[in-house]
């Protein structure tokens, strides 16, 4: 006597019904992942930004406790605009003292600000050994206008023993860049005022509304767009703006 086995397979609606809770699982859960992805690029963003600060102390260190300037020529001794002379940068000149270039840039911002776009429509270019950063720079600290260390007592470099408060003097922070001419990066910020100086670096609130900054004194850490960082400047106004002005060191003059 032999038996026929029936097999019973899912109806439409049973398919239909399976299709949306997995829909719904997705929709719950894929937010949750992007959220920790950015998390752990934001904690990689922040370790690269403590190395970044720590390279800059070690070439202090070896250089009379002198801060590099933000550029240089390697063609000639002043960096003249259209001269077509090689852009030596703060980048370049702390890059000895790291592992590799890739601290320069934050995963969330693959692959960073252009600095040979930046430099080209001036009649300059880039040396080759450096082209892309994350991060920008405190003006005031690594000074402009790109004049070499010592040359004009107008634009003398940064001394270590110079900043009275370490710990609230930012040194790098998450950028982008604005041209001159662009709309300003925030609504409260003003329209950049030039081609390269710190009005065209304001600060990238990339990562939960918030972006990381390294200071003086070697320590990183997130700050909120809307936050603070402690420190006054001459007349007792505050030396941050943020998310708009982060050049500038306490007790001296705000911006550079």
């Amino acid at each position: 006597m032999s038996y026929r086995q029936q097999h019973r397979g899912f109806t439409l609606i049973e398919l239909l019904v399976v299709i949306a809770i997995i829909a719904i699982l997705a929709a719950i859960l894929f937010p949750v992942f992007a959220q920790a992805r950015e998390k752990a690029r934001s904690a990689a963003c922040l370790s690269n930004a403590k190395q970044l600060a720590l390279a800059t102390l070690m070439y202090v260190q070896d250089y009379d406790e002198l801060f590099p300037q933000s550029v240089y020529s390697m063609d000639n001794v002043i960096l003249i605009p259209g001269s077509n002379d090689r852009v030596f940068t703060v980048y370049e000149a702390v890059s000895p003292y790291m592992k590799n270039t890739e601290i320069l840039i934050c995963p969330s911002n693959r692959p960073g600000i252009d600095f040979a776009a930046i430099v080209a429509p001036l009649g300059l270019r880039t040396s080759g050994l450096f082209r892309y950063a994350s991060f920008a720079m405190n003006f005031a600290v690594f000074q402009d206008p790109a004049l070499p260390p010592g040359l004009f007592a107008s634009d003398p470099v940064v001394a270590l023993a110079g900043l009275t408060e370490p710990v609230n003097t930012t040194l790098f922070y998450d950028s982008k860049y604005t041209p001159f001419g662009g709309a300003p990066a925030y609504p409260e910020c003003a329209p950049p005022t030039e081609a390269f100086g710190w009005t065209n670096f304001a600060a990238d609130a990339r990562h939960s509304e918030g972006f990381n900054v390294n200071f003086a004194d070697g320590h990183s850490k997130h700050t909120p767009r809307r936050g603070s960082i402690p420190g006054v400047s001459t007349g007792g106004v505050p030396t941050y703006t943020l998310p708009c002005d982060l050049s500038g060191i306490p007790g001296g003059t705000p911006d550079t």
